[in-house]
């Protein structure tokens, strides 16, 4: 069966696994006919608190698409990361205002912060450590009655 057809109802959609927002724009566009048979139906769209800290505005304040795909020598991985997370942002909202009148529902959210990836091994992301969950899980081991941290 085909991933179009509408035989088969989708109530939730959570686009979650890509940094790039064009992974989840296709899939929805794709879907987008399936959803709207399965209303009452809902779109999560997994972003981040960092959209804060970007915009895709020039110098003079009007949208400006270029800033998507910078020149290699003003190419920054952790801005790239944010312009991403809020297309994702920009993508929910109008998601939302064109499929609500048809029973399905985008929202858009934060997980919370995670300490993960090369990106976050930066001076700066090492003073939020105190303040981000970690991918690595570690546990106390009780052993001759010493504490030992294990990973």
């Amino acid at each position: 069966m085909s991933l179009s057809s509408p035989r088969r109802p989708l109530h939730i959609l959570i686009c979650n696994a890509a940094i790039c927002h064009q992974g989840h724009f296709l899939l929805v566009q794709c879907l987008q006919e399936v959803l709207r048979c399965s209303a009452p139906a809902r779109v999560v769209v997994v972003s981040s608190e960092s959209h804060r800290f970007t915009d895709l505005l020039d110098q003079c304040g009007k949208m400006d698409l270029a800033v998507l795909s910078p020149p290699q020598k003003d190419y920054w991985s952790m801005l790239a990361y944010n312009r991403a997370k809020l297309c994702n942002l920009l993508f929910s909202n109008e998601l939302h205002r064109r499929l609500a009148p048809h029973g399905v529902t985008a929202n858009a959210v934060h997980p919370g912060n995670m300490m993960y990836t090369a990106i976050h091994r930066t001076s700066f992301f090492t003073l939020a450590c105190p303040f981000t969950k970690s991918m690595v899980r570690k546990r106390i081991i009780k052993s001759s009655g010493v504490k030992k941290m294990a990973m």
